[in-house]
Protein backbone atom coordinates (compact mmCIF):
# COMPACT_ATOMS: atom_id res chain seq x y z
CA UNK A 1 0.00 0.00 0.00
CA UNK A 2 1.46 3.47 -1.19
CA UNK A 3 -0.66 6.46 0.64
CA UNK A 4 -0.06 10.06 0.02
CA UNK A 5 -1.67 12.46 2.50
CA UNK A 6 -0.64 16.17 2.88
CA UNK A 7 -1.61 18.62 5.03
CA UNK A 8 -2.41 22.39 4.44
CA UNK A 9 -1.50 22.07 0.80
CA UNK A 10 -4.14 24.62 -0.85
CA UNK A 11 -3.07 27.82 0.76
CA UNK A 12 0.77 26.88 0.88
CA UNK A 13 3.15 29.74 -0.12
CA UNK A 14 6.71 29.22 -1.50
CA UNK A 15 8.23 27.00 0.99
CA UNK A 16 12.22 27.90 2.12
CA UNK A 17 13.58 24.34 2.18
CA UNK A 18 12.52 21.21 1.04
CA UNK A 19 13.85 17.57 3.30
CA UNK A 20 12.93 14.11 3.10
CA UNK A 21 13.01 12.52 6.30
CA UNK A 22 12.56 8.49 6.51
CA UNK A 23 11.24 6.69 9.80
CA UNK A 24 12.74 3.15 10.69
CA UNK A 25 11.95 0.54 13.33
CA UNK A 26 10.66 -2.90 14.43
CA UNK A 27 7.02 -3.41 14.03
CA UNK A 28 4.81 -2.30 16.77
CA UNK A 29 7.20 0.35 18.31
CA UNK A 30 4.98 3.34 17.44
CA UNK A 31 6.79 4.99 13.88
CA UNK A 32 2.95 5.34 12.09
CA UNK A 33 1.34 7.08 15.05
CA UNK A 34 4.36 9.34 15.80
CA UNK A 35 4.22 9.98 11.78
CA UNK A 36 0.30 10.35 11.87
CA UNK A 37 0.56 12.74 15.47
CA UNK A 38 2.74 15.38 13.33
CA UNK A 39 1.07 15.19 10.10
CA UNK A 40 -2.46 15.20 11.21
CA UNK A 41 -2.63 14.78 14.51
CA UNK A 42 -4.29 11.30 14.58
CA UNK A 43 -4.13 9.37 17.27
CA UNK A 44 -3.70 5.44 16.16
CA UNK A 45 -5.23 2.97 18.51
CA UNK A 46 -4.66 -0.40 16.59
CA UNK A 47 -1.58 -1.32 15.25
CA UNK A 48 -1.64 -1.84 11.68
CA UNK A 49 1.82 -3.45 9.75
CA UNK A 50 2.89 -0.96 7.16
CA UNK A 51 4.74 -2.04 4.04
CA UNK A 52 5.23 1.98 2.76
CA UNK A 53 3.29 4.99 3.49
CA UNK A 54 4.27 8.78 2.26
CA UNK A 55 3.33 11.96 3.65
CA UNK A 56 3.90 15.58 2.77
CA UNK A 57 3.86 18.29 6.33
CA UNK A 58 4.11 21.77 5.98
CA UNK A 59 5.54 23.13 9.20
CA UNK A 60 7.72 26.20 10.22
CA UNK A 61 10.76 26.11 12.59
CA UNK A 62 13.21 29.01 13.64
CA UNK A 63 11.01 31.60 12.00
CA UNK A 64 11.54 29.63 8.41
CA UNK A 65 9.17 27.62 6.66
CA UNK A 66 10.02 24.00 5.27
CA UNK A 67 7.82 21.27 3.28
CA UNK A 68 9.03 17.87 4.70
CA UNK A 69 8.24 14.63 2.63
CA UNK A 70 8.08 11.73 5.22
CA UNK A 71 8.86 7.87 4.68
CA UNK A 72 7.41 5.35 7.01
CA UNK A 73 8.87 2.30 6.37
CA UNK A 74 7.81 -1.38 6.66
CA UNK A 75 8.73 -2.53 10.22
CA UNK A 76 9.62 -5.92 8.78
CA UNK A 77 12.94 -6.99 6.93
CA UNK A 78 10.84 -8.18 4.26
CA UNK A 79 11.09 -5.23 2.00
CA UNK A 80 15.16 -4.62 1.76
CA UNK A 81 14.64 -2.74 -1.64
CA UNK A 82 12.31 -0.01 -0.12
CA UNK A 83 14.17 0.43 2.55
CA UNK A 84 17.49 0.95 0.52
CA UNK A 85 15.71 3.34 -1.43
CA UNK A 86 14.29 4.82 1.25
CA UNK A 87 17.62 5.80 2.98
CA UNK A 88 18.73 7.24 -0.63
CA UNK A 89 16.09 9.43 -0.69
CA UNK A 90 16.25 10.79 3.09
CA UNK A 91 17.99 13.75 4.24
CA UNK A 92 17.64 12.67 7.59
CA UNK A 93 16.56 9.30 9.58
CA UNK A 94 14.59 8.82 12.67
CA UNK A 95 14.86 5.44 13.91
CA UNK A 96 12.24 4.58 16.42
CA UNK A 97 12.43 1.60 19.63
CA UNK A 98 9.98 0.75 22.34
CA UNK A 99 10.40 0.23 25.74
CA UNK A 100 7.74 -2.44 25.73
CA UNK A 101 9.57 -4.17 23.13
CA UNK A 102 13.30 -4.79 24.53
CA UNK A 103 14.75 -6.39 20.90
CA UNK A 104 13.61 -3.62 19.17
CA UNK A 105 16.52 -1.45 20.76
CA UNK A 106 18.61 -4.14 19.40
CA UNK A 107 16.98 -3.80 16.20
CA UNK A 108 18.23 -0.76 15.34
CA UNK A 109 22.03 -1.95 14.72
CA UNK A 110 20.86 -3.41 11.57
CA UNK A 111 19.02 -0.11 10.72
CA UNK A 112 22.48 1.65 11.19
CA UNK A 113 24.54 -0.24 9.32
CA UNK A 114 22.66 -0.17 6.58
CA UNK A 115 22.25 3.67 6.71
CA UNK A 116 26.37 3.67 7.05
CA UNK A 117 26.56 1.73 4.39
CA UNK A 118 23.97 3.34 1.84
CA UNK A 119 25.56 7.15 3.32
CA UNK A 120 29.67 5.59 2.62
CA UNK A 121 28.20 4.20 -1.05
CA UNK A 122 26.84 8.01 -2.05
CA UNK A 123 29.68 9.96 -0.17
CA UNK A 124 27.53 11.64 2.13
CA UNK A 125 26.44 11.76 6.34
CA UNK A 126 22.99 12.43 7.36
CA UNK A 127 21.87 13.57 10.70
CA UNK A 128 19.90 10.86 12.42
CA UNK A 129 18.17 10.57 15.62
CA UNK A 130 17.36 7.84 18.07
CA UNK A 131 13.33 7.90 19.65
CA UNK A 132 12.43 5.91 22.70
CA UNK A 133 8.75 5.00 22.30
CA UNK A 134 6.15 4.32 24.85
CA UNK A 135 8.02 6.37 27.86
CA UNK A 136 4.91 7.10 29.56
CA UNK A 137 4.73 3.51 30.53
CA UNK A 138 4.97 2.60 33.74
CA UNK A 139 7.66 0.40 35.40
CA UNK A 140 10.03 0.39 32.59
CA UNK A 141 13.14 1.45 31.82
CA UNK A 142 15.83 2.31 29.25
CA UNK A 143 18.84 -0.19 28.82
CA UNK A 144 21.72 -0.29 31.03
CA UNK A 145 24.69 1.02 29.57
CA UNK A 146 28.72 1.40 30.70
CA UNK A 147 31.87 3.60 29.65
CA UNK A 148 35.17 2.04 29.36
CA UNK A 149 35.84 2.53 32.72
CA UNK A 150 33.15 0.36 34.14
CA UNK A 151 30.86 3.82 34.97
CA UNK A 152 27.01 3.93 34.40
CA UNK A 153 26.12 6.37 31.41
CA UNK A 154 22.82 7.36 29.86
CA UNK A 155 21.80 6.17 27.18
CA UNK A 156 21.50 9.41 24.83
CA UNK A 157 25.56 9.61 26.00
CA UNK A 158 26.04 5.82 24.89
CA UNK A 159 24.76 6.67 21.25
CA UNK A 160 26.08 9.99 20.87
CA UNK A 161 29.89 7.87 21.08
CA UNK A 162 28.32 4.61 19.23
CA UNK A 163 26.83 6.45 16.41
CA UNK A 164 27.10 10.25 16.56
CA UNK A 165 23.06 10.26 17.26
CA UNK A 166 20.89 12.35 18.83
CA UNK A 167 18.32 10.92 21.02
CA UNK A 168 15.11 11.69 22.54
CA UNK A 169 12.09 9.44 24.43
CA UNK A 170 8.30 10.27 22.99
CA UNK A 171 5.10 9.53 23.78
CA UNK A 172 2.60 9.09 20.85
CA UNK A 173 -0.10 8.12 23.45
CA UNK A 174 0.55 11.61 24.67
CA UNK A 175 1.84 13.56 21.90
CA UNK A 176 4.68 14.10 23.99
CA UNK A 177 7.88 16.28 22.11
CA UNK A 178 7.02 14.01 18.31
CA UNK A 179 7.26 17.75 17.23
CA UNK A 180 10.49 18.02 18.96
CA UNK A 181 11.84 15.35 16.69
CA UNK A 182 11.24 17.24 13.66
CA UNK A 183 12.44 19.77 15.13
CA UNK A 184 16.03 18.53 16.15
CA UNK A 185 16.06 16.94 12.92
CA UNK A 186 15.70 20.57 11.13
CA UNK A 187 18.52 22.03 13.20
CA UNK A 188 20.86 19.75 11.74
CA UNK A 189 19.74 19.67 7.99
CA UNK A 190 19.41 23.61 8.39
CA UNK A 191 21.37 25.48 10.98
CA UNK A 192 21.43 28.81 12.35
CA UNK A 193 24.52 30.84 11.27
CA UNK A 194 25.82 33.35 13.32
CA UNK A 195 29.21 33.90 11.14
CA UNK A 196 28.28 37.59 9.99
CA UNK A 197 28.06 39.05 14.15
CA UNK A 198 31.35 36.64 14.79
CA UNK A 199 33.37 38.15 11.89
CA UNK A 200 32.08 41.93 12.55
CA UNK A 201 33.49 41.35 16.32
CA UNK A 202 36.83 40.28 14.72
CA UNK A 203 37.12 43.53 12.13
CA UNK A 204 35.99 45.86 15.29
CA UNK A 205 39.39 44.26 17.19
CA UNK A 206 41.83 44.79 14.27
CA UNK A 207 40.46 48.01 13.74
CA UNK A 208 41.13 48.86 17.79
Amino acid sequence: MFNIEETDSANTPHYFKKFTIAVFGDSGVGKSSIVRLLVSQEHITKHEPTVEDFYVKYMTHRNKAYEIHIIDTSGTYEFPAMRRIAMEKADAAVLVYSLDKPNSFSKLDRYMEEITKCCDDRNRKIPVIIVSNKSDLPNLSEPTFYNSYGLKISICVHLEVKWKCLWLATSAKFNLNVDTIFNKLLDKLNPQRSAPRKKASFIRQILR
